[in-house]
């Protein structure tokens, strides 16, 4: 009898934690417990002999510099376990003692999603009766995003390719790097551009990029994102590049675990030599992640846009991210939501959203791509040699994007960073792009949450690159912090009005904006509920966050950097207001109210208007083809200014290029 007792408590005890655990399965975020690699980052002053030999003395193998990142060193250690949930300890973490290690971090694996999906068998193809421009690639007549004119489908509204094409701008003397999985360098339709100079395998810390094959072909989306940028012309061979004439590049660096060095290796290649970087993967488009580049991979960005392409700026295309049917956010990843990348969104070729369209305030701008099962899609090169009818999501988007800027670029190898996105800004248009919340801001720009400003013109890109001048100096404000403690109640509105000066005290203050960054601490019990708006002294709202429905996370935001473009060419100076609301769902076991515990405004513009310089010649195409020596002799200066506004110093750099 005693034991059956215990037996039954027992097993009533064992039921009773089933029942706890399945609760809390809908309460609590699941456990994403840290996986350690045998890789670290060290940063070591000295140069590459003291590291070498701080690496030999501990028992590491020195791999060598972490992209073109100064002191920067790549540590393997053989005797460490491949992948750990544990830090590793042993005699090799005295490391951190030396007076020359300045900075160590085991790598830490990075879950990072290609922004494709599985779509449903691809349909036939029907082609357009007759195009004024004929190239013999066998998928010619059906790339309907090029010439969009046939009354067959819904296409209403092509990108103006060709009309850069007859300007005679195909991409020619321009760099373009696929940040993937490898690409066929072999490809019938891509040997003739592929650049070695342009590639390297992150995964296999070699040379080559070549994807690595299997039964599935897991490894395609690479070569797919390739062609579309650069396949090569008249060759009877699929299709025809948006860039063809452009040099292709591949970085393999998806095909194994990403980390943070991995990132900056990849972002930082070549970049001298390679001028855009396109890039369709980024955090997981689950609805619950929050997640960005970590220390090395912004030292990465930052480098890039100050020194990469002789100082002008390396340009970074990012897919905006597939998680439209998760609810998800943009907003919440760091990638696109960078000052430093060009976000790219998609559009069915009927203007209507795409299924798996996120919406957020840091989008710039809009290409096309799949949309329903019955709408067409992408056509580009394949693995194995072939050639494929159904790439699709925002994975399409951004290298058809980085083709577009590479013909600009071809009109004007001057432009800067901040050029290519000003450009941008002004060259996109709504037209049939379908979206409830279209609005023009106070500097006359149109601008959705779903597509930024528009569907890409790239006639209309390059005429404006023709006649460019450069843009004035970027300045950075960085207004004092609100630290006044907020509390979120459920279902109440927390309202905070900030008056901003624009640093007018300053003489590299901001009067016209272009990116707008809130920085912003929060602690909440479920992230999810959250929505965030920020409303412009002009009156434009953005809406900063939406409510994620699968995010469970009682993380909150801490100094979480939520931008927007949407204010771009308003003035930066008045009252912003800061609109958070908790919308408790059914999920949430309790109605604990959140806090708002601080937040700040980062301003970027410049303190000229960027269109009116009536003290500089218009540039003239004869101007904008100098040789690689007269380009980098002396011609290109950067100048550093840095903008106090507080008693602390937060360390953002503005970054003035004077062409002389």
């Amino acid at each position: 009898a005693k034991w059956g007792k215990m037996f039954r408590n027992a097993a009533w005890r064992r039921s009773l934690l089933c029942v706890l655990a399945l609760s809390l399965s809908f309460t609590s975020p699941p456990c994403k417990a840290r996986i350690y690699t045998n890789h670290w980052a060290v940063r070591i002053a000295g140069g590459a002999d003291v590291a070498g030999r701080i690496a030999d003395k501990y028992g590491y193998r020195n791999m060598g510099q972490i992209g073109n990142l100064k002191d920067h060193y790549h540590f393997f250690h053989s005797r460490t376990i491949k992948r750990s949930t544990l830090s590793s300890r042993g005699r090799h973490s005295f490391i951190s003692m030396e007076p020359k290690v300045e900075w160590i971090q085991q790598q830490v694996v990075k879950r990072r999603i290609k922004r494709d999906y599985k779509p449903a068998p691809p349909l036939s193809l029907s082609s357009p009766a007759h195009s004024n421009i004929f190239y013999n690639d066998a998928k010619w007549s059906s790339m309907w995003y090029i010439h969009c004119n046939d009354d067959v489908h819904n296409c209403q509204s092509d990108m103006n390719i060709m009309g850069a094409w007859k300007r005679g701008y195909t991409g020619k003397n321009v760099v373009v790097t696929i940040l993937d999985d490898g690409i066929e360098r072999n490809h019938p339709d891509l040997f003739q551009n592929y650049d070695p100079q342009a590639s390297f395998d992150v995964n296999g810390n070699d040379m080559d990029p070549m994807p690595r094959y299997d039964a599935s072909n897991e490894n395609k989306h690479g070569t797919r994102c390739a062609g579309e940028v650069a396949a090569a012309a008249n060759n009877s061979h699929c299709i025809v590049g948006i860039a063809y004439n452009a040099r292709i590049g591949g970085v393999r660096m998806l095909d194994g675990d990403v980390t943070d060095m991995v990132e900056a290796k990849s972002l930082s290649l070549q970049p001298q030599h390679i001028d855009i970087y396109s890039a369709s993967w980024g955090p997981d488009d689950d609805g619950k992640t929050v997640d960005g580049p970590a220390s090395l991979a912004r030292q990465a960005f930052e480098n890039g846009i100050r020194m990469g392409r002789k100082g002008r700026g390396s340009i970074f295309v990012w897919a905006s991210g597939n998680g439209g049917r998760s609810r998800d956010h943009c907003s919440c990843d760091g990638y696109t939501n960078s000052i430093y990348t060009i976000s790219i969104s998609s559009t069915a070729e009927s203007g209507r959203k795409p299924w798996y369209l996120e919406e957020c305030s840091s989008t710039l701008t809009t290409t096309y791509s799949s949309g329903e099962n019955y709408d067409r899609k992408i056509i580009t090169t394949d693995l194995r040699h072939r050639c494929t009818d159904s790439h699709t999501g925002t994975s399409a988007s951004a290298p058809m994007a980085a083709a577009i800027i590479a013909l600009a670029l071809e009109a004007n190898p001057l432009l800067t960073w901040r050029d290519v996105q000003h450009i941008i800004v002004k060259t996109s248009r709504a037209g049939h792009l379908s979206a409830p919340d279209w609005k023009t801001n106070a500097a006359g720009y149109n601008v959705s949450h779903l597509y930024g400003f528009g569907l890409m013109d790239a006639e209309a890109m390059v005429k404006e690159a023709e006649r460019w001048k450069q843009v004035p100096a970027q300045h950075v404000c960085v207004e004092n912090a609100d630290r006044q403690i907020r509390t979120i109640r459920p279902e109440h509105v927390v309202r905070s009005v900030y008056k901003a000066t624009g640093c007018t005290d300053n003489p590299n203050h901001v009067i016209y904006l272009e990116h707008v960054v809130v920085r912003i601490t929060i602690t909440h019990p479920r992230r999810g509920d959250l929505s965030i708006n920020l409303t412009s002294p002009s009156g434009t709202k953005s809406q900063l966050l939406a409510n994620r429905l699968f995010d469970h996370s009682m993380e909150g935001f801490k100094n979480w950097e939520f931008m927007t473009t949407h204010c771009w060419g308003e003035k930066a100076a008045g009252d912003w207001v800061l609109e958070i609301y908790d919308s408790p769902s059914q999920l949430r076991s309790q109605k604990v109210p959140g806090k708002l515990k601080e937040w700040s405004l980062v301003l970027y513009g410049t303190s000229l208007h960027p269109y009116i310089l009536s003290s500089d010649k218009q540039r003239s195409t004869d101007m904008l083809t100098p040789t690689e020596e007269e380009e980098y002799d002396g011609m290109l200066q950067i100048q550093i200014t840095t903008i106090f506004t507080s008693c602390i110093n937060l360390g953002f750099n503005t970054f003035r290029l004077v062409i002389s």
